[in-house]
């Protein structure tokens, strides 16, 4: 790890008032980094219902910094708020983590060596599973080894409920990471931030945002409020021409609550979220240059499959879909900008489409 870098961890806490003391407990463990000299921490509760802020707030004496919205501003927003603290602090990096997730004390300076990689602009380390206690699963089972994109337009965590096997233990470039996990150098957090003449489209979903726009980087987009954003943040990274590493050396410990398989039991608010940030992200980024595969298989059957479903199975989600027509003219004017700064066209884009589970060898 070049000498002396500093980072600036920022966690958003939403009703996670079993998990924080523990993310927190591992973040003053970490190797090689110490609060007040060479890290950051700050936590921003999106107005919980539970004990988050109090339980995070005990950390304060220690030096960690915790804010407290009046209002839930989601995964997007509140990061938001870091990314602008982030970008007014003397810091290198921006790590984004959730309060869900213990790191293992060598996983940060194992991250930041990643960015002494050309090209590297973001990186993420093997997530495993975890107990309710934040320690890791026995036998080991990966939660993500970085983000992968399919030619149906849909992105996977790599690897995710596989037995650890030591299968994904080269170092590489990956389409995305999670937003679970997921460091940033502040060069990348500047380039990709996108802000237009019609932000406050998104404030007739969400009222709350239209407030304190000025003093958030939108460095996420918030009309995907929570899931996904990750993803099309990966897309827009990959037109400008970013790598993200996967480290597996730097290793990290996960709960997961949203998965797949587990989509009949979750909350329909999540379903709905995930189902219109799907058509979201790809009218904020899809290309037909792209490629055929990601035209017929994702554009046109995946996406007719997902509707069907929708009226079909999963009428909670159509309030979903309606919700687009609040944001399409924001996402076609932020498609445009992001286009006239791109370094990488669309067809070279495409390369992360062509197959599933993609990736490249970093250099």
């Amino acid at each position: 790890m070049p000498e002396r870098m500093a980072v600036y961890v920022h966690i958003v806490t939403y009703n996670s008032g079993g998990y924080i003391r523990h993310a927190l407990e591992a973040l003053l463990r970490l190797e090689s980094f110490t609060l007040g000299e060479n890290l950051v921490v700050d936590v921003t509760d999106n107005a919980s219902c539970d004990d988050s802020y109090e339980n995070a707030r005990e950390y304060s004496p220690r030096g960690v910094t915790v804010y407290r919205n009046s209002s839930n501003l989601g995964f997007c927003g509140a990061h938001n708020q870091g990314l602008r603290r982030f970008l007014d602090s003397n810091c290198d990096f921006y790590l984004c983590l959730n309060p869900d997730v213990a790191l293992r004390p060598d996983a940060l300076t194992e991250l930041c060596s990643a960015f002494e990689k050309s090209g590297v602009g973001s990186a993420c380390p093997k997530l495993v599973r975890a107990d309710e206690l934040l320690q890791p699963l026995e036998p080991s089972v990966i939660d993500a080894a970085g983000m992968i994109i399919t030619p149906s337009l849909r992105h996977f965590d790599r690897g995710a409920g596989e037995s650890d096997t030591g299968q994904y233990s080269a170092e590489c470039a990956v389409f995305g990471g999670s937003g679970a996990c997921l460091i940033m150098s502040r060069e990348f957090v500047e380039s990709l931030i996108v802000e237009g003449k019609f932000e406050s489209d998104i404030d007739a979903l969400y009222p709350a945002l239209a407030a304190g726009r000025s003093k958030r980087a939108l460095l996420f987009d918030e009309a995907f409020f929570a899931y996904r954003e990750d993803a099309d943040l990966a897309w827009r990274a990959q037109y400008l021409g970013w790598k993200c590493a996967f480290v597996p050396s730097a290793c990290g410990y996960h709960v997961r609550f949203v998965t797949p398989e587990r989509r009949k039991i979750l909350p329909a608010t999540i379903n709905s979220l995930g189902v219109r940030n799907r058509f979201l992200l790809q009218l904020n980024n899809y290309s037909l240059l792209l490629g055929a595969a990601p035209f017929f298989i994702g554009y046109l059957f995946r996406n007719c499959v997902v509707i069907a479903g929708v009226i079909l199975r999963e009428r909670s989600s159509i309030g979903g879909l309606l919700e687009l027509r609040y944001l399409l003219r924001r996402a076609f004017e932020r498609r445009k900008l992001i286009m006239r700064r791109r370094k990488a066209s669309p067809q070279e884009v495409g390369r992360w489409f062509r197959s599933a589970g993609h990736i490249e060898e970093l250099k």
